[in-house]
């Protein structure tokens, strides 16, 4: 939050949603692709100030019998460890909203 609020006093907030996009050049081989998609930009404490955020993503499948959800944090080297706590918070305010959740790989 507050890497956000220096954001926003600096005028670089970066922070808000999005879609997504598949641009990638083996795009045309995904023969599932998601139902709905969204992304974030969460700023960071650390250098949040200059704007810079993390991004999350979340893809959701409607299966016949299920819905599938796969939440994706992009990142560089070294940023895995952060990557990997939003993620996990992501799956845990999932799991607290939707008891009969389950969690796979």
């Amino acid at each position: 939050m507050l890497g956000g609020f220096a954001a926003k006093l600096n005028g670089k907030d970066q922070s808000g949603f999005f879609t997504p996009s598949d641009d990638s050049p083996f795009a045309s081989l995904d023969d599932d692709k998601p139902d709905f998609s969204v992304g974030v930009l969460i700023p960071k404490f650390n250098a949040g100030a200059q704007g810079n955020a993390a991004a999350l993503h979340m893809y959701v499948w409607d299966r016949s019998d299920r819905r599938e959800v796969m939440f994706v944090s992009p990142h560089g080297f070294g940023g895995g460890m952060h990557s990997g706590r939003l993620v996990d918070r992501a799956v845990r305010t999932l799991q607290q909203a939707d008891s009969t959740a389950s969690i796979t790989g």
